[in-house]
């Protein structure tokens, strides 16, 4: 269950969160694939030049929306994909910068529901005995009551080895009583192999037939994986080969025990979701959400590529699994629900000419459409930039958005530290950082002009004033209050960079 601090942050959560009304200052779209060779239209728009399919006439400007919500409703959901640099402007010569990048599903996009294949994970050790397991045989039998008949499902529970309960199984009505005999007998007893229960859930879900675009495992567990491949490293890993093949991770961390920082990794490496449950009985709500976003879907397999230009190289991507392809990165982002909302954050080094405008990088946005039989489709926005040898029109210039992305990013992975510290029990060091990135988002809230991009800053830094003094406080508790507090801090900063 999300913390009632972490409901302070805003913008880049990965759930939940609706399309913006408007293309974003610095961004707009692209190309609606499948139009027989629309005429390419581009327009220049706050650092960010689009090519947009224009069969008849470009997108209409936000003056002319007001007077057509209809046309500019539509104009919207074939717009996804944004991206805009630092600032309109760059100074001639080499330096770092940073290119934003933002996903907005629409909303109110017509879907249809796309086959689901679930590969259900219970940890069945000997710390689950008791409600926990309980109210894990109870969520895992109300999740699978609510899938349709032909979804995939399978069951496997892992303690000192993992065990397949179910096979992958398509729901009907001469299936669905054997799923529910082998959730009603899972018990509980040994130790926690996290390694081969992942890998073992992987492949049931990795053997979905191709109608099953939509591929989640999802875990429960309550412990620290203690037998076999233990590291967050290891295990992301694992959960990375999964995403290659479509399979994301929803991982249900219960009580104060489990290892946040591998259910944090299982989370970045497969594009996926992290809840922290302070009590099992939250666990049948939490899948009930997870089931309405599956049931959601509106794209599957979706990927951003990130192209630099000539003169440009990537550098990475903060807080994300990104992948080179010569010049190239490409990050996975899964499957996508309408209303969702991602962000990515890319460091670039730019060699800029002595003038001109001059191309920052083509982001492109790779997807397949479940409302139009699954076909693939592509997305494209290139980010420009201007040279000017004048500092004060770099700052003048600056992109908003871009910029609250930033501090948004580079806090929450302090945040992600300074929680490590409390659970350490170096509440100083942990107070200080997120001291400093309160400052910092304070900084760019008084910066920002717009409304929208002011409220995100000033509400991220509130969670880093609660935070710090959730982390002074802290230092005079018992450990099982520092322990959940450490959680709970842990969960802010995974809400603030969109997991």
């Amino acid at each position: 269950m999300r913390t009632m601090l972490a409901a302070l942050l805003m913008g880049s959560a990965v759930t939940g969160c609706a399309a913006s009304a408007a293309a974003p200052p610095g961004a707009s779209a692209a190309a609606a694939p499948g139009a027989p060779a629309p005429r390419a239209v581009e327009a220049r728009q706050g650092g960010a030049q689009v090519a947009a399919a224009a069969p008849e006439a470009a997108a209409p400007r936000p003056e002319v929306a007001a007077a057509a919500p209809e046309a500019a409703d539509e104009a919207r959901r074939g717009a996804w994909i944004g991206a805009a640099g630092a600032s309109d402007f760059m100074l001639p010569g080499t330096r770092e910068t940073q290119l934003g990048v933002w996903v907005d599903v629409p909303a109110g996009r017509r879907a249809a529901r796309a086959p689901a294949a679930v590969a259900l994970l219970v940890d069945t050790s000997g710390s689950m005995q008791g409600a926990k397991i309980e109210h894990a045989r109870a969520a895992a039998q109300a999740f699978v009551d609510r899938l349709a008949d032909g979804d995939v499902v399978s069951l496997a529970s892992f303690s000192d080895a993992a065990e397949e309960r179910v096979a992958p199984t398509a729901l009907g009505p001469a299936t669905r009583a054997a799923v529910a005999r082998a959730i009603a007998v899972l018990g509980t007893d040994g130790s926690t192999n996290l390694f081969d229960g992942l890998r073992l859930a992987e492949r049931h879900a990795v053997t979905a037939p191709a109608t099953h675009a939509v591929r989640r495992v999802v875990l429960i567990s309550d412990g620290q994986a203690n037998v076999g491949p233990s590291s967050p490293d290891v295990l992301g890993a694992l959960a990375q080969r999964g995403v290659d093949r479509g399979v994301q991770v929803t991982a249900l961390g219960v009580g104060a025990d489990y290892d946040e920082r591998t259910l944090n990794a299982l989370a970045v490496a497969s594009s996926g979701r992290l809840y922290h449950l302070t009590e099992a009985r939250e666990m049948s709500s939490v899948l009930e959400r997870e089931l309405a976003l599956l049931q959601a879907t509106a794209a599957t397999e979706a990927l951003v590529e990130i192209v630099p230009a000539p003169g440009v190289e990537l550098l990475g991507v903060a807080g994300e699994r990104a992948e080179r392809s010569g010049r190239a990165l490409r990050v996975p982002l899964g499957t996508m629900f309408g209303g969702q909302h991602r962000e990515l954050l890319v460091r670039v080094r730019v060699t800029a000419p002595p003038s001109g405008s001059h191309p920052l990088a083509s982001v492109r946005l790779h997807f397949n459409d479940p409302a139009n039989g699954n076909v693939a489709r592509v997305q494209e926005v290139v980010a420009r930039y201007d040279v000017t040898s004048d500092p004060a029109l770099v700052a003048a210039r600056e992109n908003e958005q871009t910029q609250t992305l930033a501090a948004v990013v580079e806090t929450g992975m302090i945040a992600l530290d300074a929680a490590q510290q409390v659970n350490a029990g170096d509440f100083s060091a942990a107070e200080a950082k997120l001291a400093a990135a309160e400052d910092r988002l304070r900084k760019q809230a008084e910066r920002a002009q717009s409304a929208r991009e002011k409220d995100r800053a000033a509400r991220a830094a509130s969670a880093m004033a609660s935070a710090r003094k959730t982390a002074r406080a802290t230092a005079a508790a018992p450990p099982a209050a520092r322990r959940m507090e450490a959680l709970k801090m842990n969960d802010v900063a995974m809400e603030q960079l969109g997991r």
